[in-house]
This record gives C-alpha cells, structure tokens and sequence, in this order.
C-alpha cells in the first residue's frame, strides 16, 4: 500500500516556489505569507525526509530531487484545475491569445496547433502576430513566442528551442550545374537572405571557411517565410533557421546541402508576464509548447535555465 501523499498546501507551496525560485513571489501568487511559504516546504522536506533547495546567497536553486518532482508536480496541478474547470459549465469555454512572428506562426506553431486542439477542445486558441507585446498594458496577449536571447526584465521566459543556421536550398539545385557540393561553390549561388538577425550569411561562411564578397550575390527579403518559399522555388540558397524549416527538410522539399551548422545564441522563447503563472490555461499551452521540441532542445533549456539562475 502506498503511503498517503502529503498535505495539498505543502505540493502547492512548494510547486509555486519551484516555478519563482522565491518564496516572496509564491506567497503573492497563494495568498499566504512568506513565512507560511516557507513552514509548508519545510514540513514537506521533512516529510521525504530529502532537501528540495539549495539556499545559499539568499537565492533559491533546485536540488536534484525538487528539480526531477517540480515539472511533475506541475502537470499534475494543470491537470488537477483542468478537471476542476471542465467540470463547471462557467468554465466549459475559454480563449487563449497567443502572440507569435509571421515566420514561427507559419512554420512551426500552426501545423503542430491541432494537436493541442484535440486535446483542450473547450479551449479556444486565438493566435496573433500583431497583438502589443505582454509587457505593454494594452496588450491582450496573454502568452507569446518570442525571438530573442530570454533577457527581458519583469516577464517569465523559458526557452522553447534554440536557433542554428545552415544554408538549404532545393533538392534539384545540387544536380543543377554549376554544381553545390563544398561551401565555396556558393560563390556561384543566388544567396537568400533576411536582414536583421544578429547573426546570418557572414557569420556561417566564416564558420564554414569561405570568404567571399557574399553580398554581391544576396536576393533580400523581410521575413523568413518568404526566403524559404524562394528555395522552395530553386531561386536560390536560403540560410535555414531552425526551427523555421524542420517541415521541409523532414519532406524533402528542402535539403541542407552542408553538414556545417551554427548555433547563434538566440532562439524562441515562451514568455508570459509573471503573474500569469497563475493562469491553469497559460501553463497548459506552455506545457504543451514545451512538449513539441526535441530531447536536444529540452537539455538546450536546462543549460540556459541553470545560465541564467547564475547571473541573477
């Protein structure tokens, strides 16, 4: 028989600090004091008779066992308000405005949506690329994907994939002379590119060993959509940016003609604004979201998560 679980205001005391990293901030979201916050993981570490954090420098961090329970816990208390919401007809119908670029919406998030559909159907998930960014007051966004290094002030950002770049191009062009077999044959190449980006052509030529004057062969374009729909044409070489054309490569309507990749630094971020958190359907889009990436992108988020923890 298993032994009974602990008390609910211990799991939820301890999940809301998990998601903070600051008791200060769980108490506001429970309604509670810090003190309180602080009793109920105390007794819930007493009673695994395991330690959940690691306080030193008065800053939070997870240990190995309260990192491997939180993200569980987490799910399990979405599922738990889910019940609770679906079960009261008040509640039964809901909307979710989401924020996210053209390229992403396009590429990534509206070909994956109809999964999260089927599995929140009284949920109703209304996407924008247009809505004010959720740091602005007017903003009826109330989470986004975002591009961008994570570093924003006073908003909840977790990373939801991180972003390489390799030149792709159609599968006809590499049996079309004059031929694209090593990186210096792209000096006779048509260069599709999307100005704006920290990092692009210049910087994977340089990784890949070739110099030339790149921008003498450049077809410019403002948004990463409309480049991979010029290679899809065979108009050119397009510098892939993952997640932007995991589709057409996984069809074989794109290949990459090179195995050299660049991982820039940037990528796509969840982001919400903090007291969001308290939102069951803000979390369960950004559990799902999460859900969509590779094993290699979760272990990307660890490394940033633990990154960032470290410069706070």
């Amino acid at each position: 028989m298993r032994p009974a679980p602990p008390p609910f205001p211990w799991l939820r005391a301890f999940e809301a600090t998990a998601r903070h990293l600051n008791m200060t901030r769980a108490a506001a979201e429970l309604n509670i004091s810090a003190s309180a916050v602080s009793q109920q993981i105390t007794s819930l570490e007493a009673y695994l008779g395991r330690s959940l954090f690691k306080r030193a420098n008065r800053r939070l961090t997870l240990t190995a066992s309260g990192a491997l329970m939180a993200p569980k816990l987490t799910n399990a208390l979405t599922l738990l308000h889910e019940a609770i919401d679906d079960s009261l007809p008040s509640r039964r119908s809901q909307t979710l405005n989401v924020k996210v670029t053209t390229s992403f919406g396009s590429q990534w998030l509206m070909n994956r949506l109809d999964g999260f559909r089927m599995h929140h159907p009284n949920l109703t998930v209304q996407v924008s690329a247009t809505a004010e960014p959720i740091e602005n007051d007017r903003s009826t966004a109330e989470i986004e994907i975002r591009y961008g290094s994570g570093d924003w002030p006073d908003i909840d950002a977790t990373l939801l994939v991180a972003e390489r770049i390799f030149p792709v191009c159609h599968p006809d062009l590499l049996k079309r002379k004059p031929h694209l077999k090593k990186p210096k044959d792209l000096t006779r190449q048509d260069l599709i590119d999307v100005p704006g980006y920290s990092q692009g052509w210049s910087d994977w030529l340089t990784a890949a060993g070739v110099t030339f004057d790149w921008m003498k062969h450049r077809i410019t374009v403002d948004q990463s959509v409309m480049a991979v729909q010029l290679a899809l044409e065979g108009r050119g070489v397009a510098l892939g940016r993952s997640p932007l054309i995991e589709r057409e490569l996984a069809d074989g309507r794109l290949v990459a003609p090179f195995p050299q990749q660049v991982t820039t630094g940037a990528g796509y971020w969840v982001v919400h604004r903090k007291r969001s958190a308290e939102a069951r359907k803000v979390l369960s889009f950004k559990a799902w979201l999460l859900s969509q990436t590779t094993p290699q992108a979760a272990k990307a988020r660890v490394t940033k998560a633990k990154n960032k923890s470290s410069r706070s």
